[in-house]
């Protein structure tokens, strides 16, 4: 596989499976409903609270031949009627099964999947409290 296909290939493919992999965690499904409310692009009328996937980037983490990428993953996690803790508490959550999810893909393998951040703060409407989970991915060509 070339750079640039696997650069084109393997973006949605791990976002599909990191979204996957949380969907169907127990855990999760117990803090965001059964199937989780865990959207991947803006939902008219979410239910509180869900997760969304608000940002992903990714680089080439080798110069030479583009073989290793670091994806950087944001999501969103929004209560309103639990307010802070309720964030908290699923941040907590979803933290915790980033931190022991493998993923198997079909075109690279996962060198590293790691939360790097998290924060909870109050969105601008004053009413719904936002948490913030950033996860650093760091993967690999199958050739």
């Amino acid at each position: 596989m070339s750079g640039t296909d696997f650069l084109t290939r393997s973006d949605p493919e791990l976002v599909a499976a990191l979204l996957a992999g949380l969907r169907v965690d127990a855990q999760v499904q117990a803090a965001l409903g059964q199937p989780a409310r865990l959207f991947d692009a803006e939902t008219r009328a979410p239910v509180f609270p869900y997760a969304l996937l608000e940002r992903h980037e990714s680089r080439a983490a080798d110069r030479v031949a583009v073989r290793r990428l670091e994806h950087t993953i944001q999501l969103g996690i929004y209560s309103r009627h639990g307010g802070l803790e309720e964030a908290k508490a699923l941040l907590g959550v979803l933290r915790g099964v980033v931190e022991r999810l493998a993923l198997n893909l079909a075109t690279q393998r996962v060198l590293l999947i790691v939360p790097t951040y998290c924060d909870v703060l109050r969105a601008r409407n004053q009413t719904t409290w936002r948490g913030l989970l950033h996860i650093r991915v760091h993967t690999e060509a199958l050739t």
